[in-house]
């Protein structure tokens, strides 16, 4: 799962036959001025587009505001440009006029930015143009919804309060439990591998929060785990051990793949491969790209699914209207921040299924979002869905239609071009004394770090108090950077300890 992307700046435009995309009739405007959907997008843009749950709201509806009570306002898809000329939420800055029409475009062939890689799958298997993220809000709780089928009620990006809980709820809780936990209780084995060591980009720069997995902060994921303890319950892995993993005695049933986030300190997410939009694309498409090229060599090719999306739309512009939705009705509203009942779907992302048994050309107008995984993993293996929204929700299985696997799969994809140089920001910058902000991904990754601290503090009450302690002395983003480093070389000590000789 990569980053804040919709379908049609991605594909749009591809030249991918009998695809449901905008065209240059599709538009929104801002002041006097009208912007038309379409090509030449940017390398990466100049600040980053609103994706909370309010910038969402606007998008899609011109509202400002929301009201449990009168329930979501009718869609109308008009707002990407009002909105990412003057929401400040992510604290990037705004752009400048030049730039507001540039959530309007999209990647095209010969605009300079080529995207061969994902367009080469969804061509050589199934594109998927209905696939929606699971609520019309930003990262955290949509990606909780592919691990859960549900967000136990967070509709917007996690508070300083609310990663505050993790000193005593031992991280994120589902009611119903996550979709490891139900594998694990139904003896189905998984794995976790994320880009740890951002293997893709020769540049590192304070990109250390962006190694840090997001799925770690549900309860049992544990970030610092020993990855060659093959007994361990819960498993993570660093993603450079994929490769020969796969080529060896691999028995898991499900993998799900997080890539890098790069600089998440400061909110530009660049030098990733999360594909997020101030980042570039290329170290996305090469982290697709090694993925696909390892299972595509492995003995475990013609046994797989692969399944490649964005986690949401990151306020650029998609053309279809998200629809309603089945509410989890799990009853778990603790992480609510607008009193949102999830009866609305979010905005249309990138999707693209590839396994052998699945047609060449294939393109999927069936409806899925997120919880469709769980959906996926639950009628294929036999154990309960989790809630109403994955109970409901389709599969993929109609995707695999053919009776043998097919023969002329690529085995190798095309090399993603090299990104663009990038002027490094100085060692020591301003933003080092600006204080941290109420929420957000840092935020949340910050709170990562304390579960993990308290995880390694074991039982100690003296090492647990002061792992709390720590955390509240938080202030700027310069504290942040000192705290993910300090508890990042304490977890790799851990790891190389509890290696198996």
């Amino acid at each position: 799962m990569l980053e804040n992307r919709s379908f049609d700046s991605i594909f749009a435009l591809s030249g991918i036959p009998n695809i449901i995309a905008a065209t240059g009739e599709d538009s929104n405007s801002y002041g006097l001025q009208h912007y038309n959907f379409g090509g030449g997008a940017p390398a990466s843009l100049t600040t980053d587009p609103g994706h909370e749950f309010l910038d969402v709201l606007e998008q899609l509806t011109k509202a400002k505001r929301y009201s449990p009570v009168q329930g979501y306002p009718k869609i109308c898809n008009t707002g990407f440009v009002t909105n990412y000329a003057t929401s400040t939420r992510e604290g990037t800055g705004l752009p400048t006029p030049e730039h507001y029409g540039d959530v309007m475009l999209g990647y095209s062939i010969g605009s300079g930015v080529q995207l061969s890689v994902i367009w080469a799958l969804a061509s050589h298997f199934a594109i998927c143009d209905q696939w929606f993220s699971s609520l019309p809000g930003p990262t955290w709780p949509n990606r909780f919804f592919l691990h859960g089928a549900s967000s136990s009620g967070m509709d917007d990006s996690p508070t300083s309060e609310q990663m505050g809980w993790m000193e005593t709820a031992q991280g994120f809780v589902y009611a119903n439990g996550s979709l490891f936990d139900a594998m694990t209780s139904n003896a189905l084995s998984w794995r976790i591998y994320n880009d740890y060591y951002n293997a893709y980009r020769a540049e590192q720069y304070d990109t250390d929060a962006g190694a840090i997995a997001q799925v770690s902060a549900i309860k049992n994921i544990s970030f610092h785990s020993n990855v060659n303890d093959l007994s361990s319950t819960y498993q993570t892995g660093q993603l450079d051990c994929f490769i020969s993993d796969l080529n060896g005695n691999y028995p898991y049933k499900y993998t799900f793949i997080e890539p890098h986030y790069g600089d998440a300190y400061d909110g530009t997410y660049a030098y990733g491969s999360s594909q997020h939009p101030m980042d570039d694309t290329y170290g996305g498409e090469s982290l697709i790209k090694g993925v696909y090229e390892a299972i595509r060599n492995s003995p475990l090719w013609e046994r797989s699914l692969l399944i490649i999306t964005y986690d949401e739309h990151g306020g650029l512009y998609d053309s279809q209207k998200p629809g309603d939705a089945i509410p989890p009705g799990d009853g778990n509203t603790s992480w609510s921040t607008h009193g949102f009942d999830f009866s609305k779907i979010g905005v249309r992302v990138p999707a693209v299924v590839v396994s052998p048994y699945v047609a060449k050309g294939t393109v999927s107008h069936t409806p899925y979002d997120h919880s469709s995984v769980a959906a996926t993993l639950e009628r294929t293996f036999g154990f309960a869905a989790l809630t109403e929204r994955d109970a409901a929700a389709n599969d993929f299985s109609g995707l695999n239609s053919l009776s043998a696997a097919r023969t002329d799969c690529p085995v190798v994809l095309p090399t993603p071009a090299a990104p663009a140089a990038r002027r490094l920001p100085p060692a020591t910058d301003l933003s080092d004394f600006t204080p941290l902000p109420e929420s957000g991904n840092l935020i949340g990754i910050l709170g990562i770090c304390l579960k993990t601290d308290l995880e390694m503090s074991g039982d100690q009450p003296a090492q647990r108090a002061l792992a709390v302690e720590k955390f509240r002395r938080l202030k700027t983003r310069g504290d942040a950077r000192r705290y993910v480093r300090e508890v990042l070389a304490r977890a790799r000590q851990r790891k190389d300890a509890l290696k198996k000789p």
